[in-house]
């Protein structure tokens, strides 16, 4: 599919044109295709159409015309109200028209004048009529007049190449019919005179040039250009240098399209002969214009804004420009760079040097003052010497310095020219912020849907279209980074038979992930390994660390212990890396992040650099600072280490890191994802992975957290298991038996704390032993076994005690009490829950005397006295609403709602007892949830009360 604006907005398919009936299918079309990267607001739309008064049905006009134009065919997506247009530059005709004005000049610069007449021709003859023609908002009708001034200069530069050729007599009567139409513009003025006076017809160019000075001062009330005065005198002299005079577009419009403005130097222009130096000596040999950019790279997608800010940029304005492309390696950089400067060339017509090795600045000194024309004797040594050299030459000159891969803002020094009209394009992982006065272009990756156009291009739509989940993996396991995208792309077009999905698992294992962007001698490793070379040494080994261990976020500790240094030296390596663009700061400030191909880079760095002992100490020293870490947060919820099996796996505390401060709860719900990516990179390290595993359960049971809990622990499983260490099995099978038993699997947490009790007897373990006790007398509870149940219970208090276990001896009295009063014994159940309730304060533990308080709160409900229960269990609210806990928040608000029942206020306890099925069944705990929903039956059957009509039943 093609688009237009050159005339009326149109598009074609097929070579076939689309009429386009409405307005507003022509605005939202026009528009999208003239903004950045073809995305626009709705609110950008609006104000396009209408300008600064948008009809009520403004925002649905746009709407409308969007989906007239679907229905045409045209491919645009909406995402967070901004819509973006799938179409590339060389679909669009006025983007087919700069690339074609561009080419034109550099074959004028070089002299084919030929070429450049038939390039123009060309790219006139995508006009189909005045830009945008028939859109009348101002925004449109600005727009229009850049387009068409745009095309008027190009007429001149196609009638500047005819007039070198020799066509004057064929471009008279057009010149004289563009006159007619512009009558103030010089331009056309100065090439009717030339023409006719080259066409034997002097006087009436002579009057050409007095028609417009009368219009000039009656409009305008000035005079003609100097330079256009200039070209009459020569006329009336009938000066020969006529004969041969030819003009260029000059290289600094603030249109990017030259106005003609005739040199008054005859000897300077370039299509004069350069005179002799004295009479009877040889002609000089011309000055070398060199000409070292390499082609354009081909594809460029998504690059619209950024190839602006640079060609923007080298628009001097009486300076040297310096322009800093900079951004991570593999985002393309290079191409974008040799694109922009290749746009700009024509506007240094006295050549274009470049380098993309600065490692040599001697070398490449010599290189470019030998492409200037100095002689092999007349370079000098030293790299000062040279440098002041290259300035002396390039003083009067235009040259464009293309330096690719630029490390540091010392080795630009030296290619710095010392006057204005020079310009020095940059490449750069950094952004040289020591270089003054310099233009940062900052390079990120691909958006998705640039990325998804780059991938397409191999893949080919319809592969895309079948496996869109696919499509979306494997542009985020390239990082949405171009060179790597274009590798895949080129894998997926000369495999027909893959299907992107078998792509994608294979790019999917960090192992293996380089070798697979591999294609045809192209991969990423090179650019990769270019930025990495220049790094200092902390860095690099850095990055080998943090490849080895196998984390794409990293925080500053994690950092510490990967490299074993001090915070602060941790934090400084960091910031360096994000700015030599290999890593990127997240929102929060305390976080960094690399993709997986800097991760598989960083991994092979390290094996074929590190030995493998530094590196397991590494991965050691990290795992050991997520325990120290765990540790803290347990303490903060539980107090110490009560309730929470231990192990002797390392911890380890960065020099200079903060004391804890936070919050357990808020630390484990903020780290949960990262906890669970240290286990599984603990599975080789038996002892650390189990801890690791089971260091979240006070936030596992209190939080609802089953899933993160189960896969976790299976990883756990296979490593201790593998590893042989019965201790670690036993710790994870009690935790298991934790989790069925809270998620009612009640067969399935006996066998796994049978199991569980069993290993931990063997290894004479008496708090694994209490631990086990303790939920399997809970067990007992719920099945109803009072008698096996105290056994049980009094046993686990007693181990528990010995163990120096506060908050585990709490809990285990706390069933008992509830067992205790179940057979009568109110007496002592009071006396158990009055000492678990001074043992959970003992030990620091909310959520333990939370529920103890609900257990003092049912021991007076039952026993007759629910106006004593009340109290305690708002109490127990307040505490389980502070830590958060929805497991013994659904419990107390099911209590509560029983509690209210007895205190005969059935509207309410019916709002609490929902509450609490709500609450639970969101927590995965079945058994209250059901409780509650029983409880709720039963208001409603005795017509008592109805829930609130507010609330929907679920």
């Amino acid at each position: 599919m093609r688009f237009g604006i050159l005339g009326q907005p149109a598009l074609w398919r097929h070579d076939q044109e689309i009429r386009l009936a409405t307005r507003r299918s022509r605005a939202v079309l026009a528009h999208l295709l003239l903004s950045p990267a073809r995305s626009a607001s709705i609110e950008s739309l609006i104000y396009a159409i209408y300008g600064d008064a948008p009809t009520k049905s403004a925002r649905n006009q746009v709407h409308r015309g969007v989906g007239e134009l679907r229905k045409y065919g045209v491919t645009i997506d909406v995402h967070d109200n901004v819509y973006r247009l799938e179409a590339a530059e060389d679909t669009i005709d006025a983007f087919v028209f700069m690339r074609l004005y561009d080419q034109a000049r550099l074959l004028t610069g070089d002299r084919d004048h030929a070429g450049a007449a038939t390039m123009l021709g060309e790219a006139l003859a995508l006009w189909r009529g005045s830009a945008l023609s028939g859109l009348d908002s101002e925004a449109f009708l600005a727009e229009a007049a850049v387009w068409d001034e745009r095309r008027l200069t190009a007429i001149e530069a196609r009638i500047d190449a005819d007039l070198a050729l020799g066509r004057h007599r064929e471009v008279i009567a057009e010149l004289q019919q563009l006159a007619d139409q512009h009558p103030l513009r010089e331009a056309f003025c100065g090439q009717l005179m030339l023409a006719l006076y080259r066409s034997q017809r002097g006087s009436e160019a002579l009057q050409a040039f007095t028609d417009l000075e009368e219009r000039l001062r009656e409009e305008l009330g000035t005079d003609p250009s100097p330079a256009l005065r200039d070209l009459r005198t020569h006329i009336l002299r009938q000066d020969s240098a006529l004969d041969l005079r030819t003009r260029i577009p000059p290289q600094d419009s603030a249109l990017d399209l030259g106005t003609w403005i005739p040199r008054q130097n005859s000897a300077l222009d370039p299509g004069t002969p350069i005179p002799p130096q004295n009479p009877g000596e040889p002609a000089r040999p011309p000055t070398p214009v060199p000409r070292q950019l390499p082609a354009r790279s081909g594809v460029l997608v998504g690059r619209d804004a950024e190839l602006r800010g640079i060609t923007d940029a080298m628009d001097d304005h009486g300076t040297c420009p310096v322009v800093v492309v900079t951004g991570p390696g593999g985002v393309g950089k290079t191409a974008l760079c040799l694109e922009a400067a290749h746009r700009v060339a024509v506007r240094y017509p006295d050549g274009q040097l470049y380098a993309d090795d600065l490692s040599e600045p001697g070398d490449v000194l010599a290189a470019f003052l030998a492409a200037l024309g100095a002689a092999a004797d007349e370079i000098p040594d030293g790299v000062g010497a040279r440098a002041a050299l290259l300035r002396s030459l390039l003083a009067r000159r235009r040259v464009l310095i293309v330096l690719d891969g630029v490390s540091g803002a010392r080795h630009l020094e030296s290619f710095l020219p010392g006057h204005p009209g020079c310009a020095v394009l940059v490449t750069s992982r950094s952004p040289l912020a020591l270089l003054q006065g310099a233009v940062r272009v900052r390079v990120s990756a691909l958006d998705h849907a640039d990325a998804r156009a780059l991938l397409a291009t191999g893949a080919g739509e319809e592969r895309m279209a079948a496996e869109p989940e696919a499509a979306d993996r494997i542009i985020d396991l390239c990082a949405r980074l171009p060179v790597a995208l274009h590798i895949a792309a080129a894998r997926l077009a000369t495999r027909p038979h893959w299907t992107l999905a078998r792509l994608a698992e294979r790019l999917a294992d960090p192992a293996k992930i380089l070798s697979e962007l591999r294609h045809d001698g192209q991969s990423v490793v090179p650019t990769l390994m270019r930025g990495y070379e220049v790094l200092p040494a902390g860095p690099r080994s850095l990055i080998r660390r943090i490849g080895f261990y196998g984390s794409a976020e990293v925080t500053a500790r994690t950092t510490a212990a990967l490299a074993d240094v001090p915070m602060d030296v941790a934090e400084n390596m960091l910031e360096e890396l994000a700015e030599s663009h290999f890593m990127v700061t997240l929102r929060d400030g305390a976080r960094f992040r690399c993709h997986e191909l800097l991760l598989g880079f960083g991994a092979g760095r390290a094996l074929a650099e590190d030995p493998e002992e530094d590196l397991r100490a590494a991965v050691q020293r990290a795992l050991g600072g997520w325990l120290t870490l765990t540790d803290a947060a347990h303490t903060s919820m539980r107090g110490e280490d009560n309730s929470i099996l231990r192990g002797t796996a390392p911890r380890y505390q960065p020099r200079g890191a903060a004391a804890w401060s936070g919050e357990g709860a808020a630390w484990f719900d903020a780290n949960l994802e990262a906890l669970l990516a240290a286990v599984r990179r603990a599975v080789p390290f038996p002892e650390t992975c189990w801890e690791l595993a089971v260091a979240p359960l006070a936030r596992y049971e209190a939080g609802s957290r089953f899933d993160e809990w189960l896969e976790s622990h299976e990883l756990a499983l296979s490593s201790v298991r593998g590893g042989g260490n019965v201790r670690g099995e036993a710790a994870l099978l009690y935790s298991l038996g934790y989790r069925s038993l809270l998620v009612g699997d009640y067969a399935g947490a006996a066998r796994r704390l049978e199991e569980a009790l069993r290993l931990f007897q063997h290894l004479a373990d008496d708090h694994g032993r209490g631990l086990a006790l303790r939920l399997l007398a809970d067990l007992d509870r719920i099945r109803q076994e009072p008698a096996k149940a105290r056994r049980t219970y009094e046993e686990a208090a007693e181990v528990l005690r010995r163990s120096g276990d506060p908050v585990g001896e709490a809990d285990a009295l706390g069933g008992l009490a509830m067992v205790l009063h179940s057979t009568g014994e109110e007496q002592a159940s009071q006396e158990c829950l009055e000492r678990a309730l001074a043992l959970c304060r003992e030990g620091g533990s909310l959520r333990s005397e939370a529920q103890i308080r609900r257990g003092v709160a049912m021991h007076a409900a039952r026993a007759g006295t629910p106006e004593e229960a009340y109290p305690e269990l708002l109490q127990a609210l307040e505490i389980a609403t502070f830590i958060g806990d929805p497991v013994v928040l659904s419990d107390i608000l099911l209590d509560l709602g029983t509690t209210r029942i007895l205190l005969g206020d059935p509207r309410a306890a019916y709002d609490n007892l929902v509450t609490a099925e709500e609450i639970a069944k969101v927590a995965g705990v079945k058994r209250t949830a059901l409780r509650a929903r029983r409880a709720r039956a039963f208001l409603n059957g005795n017509g008592e009360a109805t829930r609130k009509p507010a609330r929907d039943d679920p």
